[in-house]
Parts: structure tokens; sequence; C-alpha cells
């Protein structure tokens, strides 16, 4: 596996905004397992481009730090749209008024592709494809749904 990711990590490198990167698998790694297993890649460059990442494999996370993070929204059903499932209107609603508290500004999808569950809860809270690179899709949020 390469050290580094330039191709796909460059323009994050460039995006000095502070905003938060997940990757999907989305999960955090604790004892029961929240979401699912993050991929070697997205661990690889998280040190790389300076950006807070939504995405942990340590040895421990907290409980209460897991059960803060499935108290998101946006995250909840992200979790939900990673496992296949569909989202109601409501349920959309709720994660993008979340989304706009989280200051995501990138998504990369670790996926060969997407289930469609996954790409239409991405679209529907507002992210769309920027990209691919180095194994992964990377969306941004679409204008107008910018990090605040």
């Amino acid at each position: 596996m390469p050290t580094a990711l330039p191709a796909l990590d460059r323009p994050i490198a460039a995006d000095h905004s502070g905003s938060i990167v997940v990757d999907i698998p989305f999960g955090l790694y604790n004892l029961p397992f929240y979401g699912k297993p993050p991929t070697s890649q997205a661990i690889l460059i998280a040190t790389a481009d300076g950006h807070p990442r939504a995405v942990c494999y340590t040895s421990w996370v907290p409980t209460r730090t897991v059960a803060g993070i499935a108290r998101h929204p946006f995250y909840a059903q992200l979790n939900q749209a990673q496992q296949g499932r569909k989202r109601s209107p409501a349920q959309i609603v709720t994660a993008r008024a979340d989304l706009r508290t989280l200051h995501v500004g990138w998504v990369l999808v670790w996926l060969p592709k997407p289930s469609p569950a996954l790409s239409q809860y991405l679209s529907a809270t507002g992210f769309r494809f920027s990209y691919r690179a180095d194994g992964a899709s990377v969306y941004r949020p679409a204008s107008g749904s910018a990090p605040g």
C-alpha cells in the first residue's frame, strides 16, 4: 500500500477551512463496534491533510463518545444508509439540519460502488460527486450546502 495518496488528498490538504472529512465505510472501533470498520486508506491519510476525521480505529473509543456521535442524526442516518436502509423524508430533513451544525466539507467513499441507499442519502443531504482518485469517490457539499 502506498504511504501517500496525493491525487486524492491534494485538494483536501489545500482546503484550510478545517472542515470535517467523513470516510465511508463510517465507523468507530469500540466494543461493540459502531458502524462499519474503516478502510486502511482512510486511516493512512487521516494524518496527512490536516482535517479532523469522523472515523476512528483506535484500541478504544469511550462508550460516551460513541453515544454522542450516534445521537447526531446525520451520523445515525449515515450508518443506516451504509447498511443499505433507505431513509424517510423526515429522517433526511433531520439529518440535513444536523449536518449544517457539523462543518462536514468532504465525504470520501472507499467503496467500488456505493449502495443505492447510500448514494441517495448523500445526495439528499446535499452532497455531490466531485472526483474519483486512488480508489475513493469524493463528495462535496452542493452550492448552498457548504459546511457551517
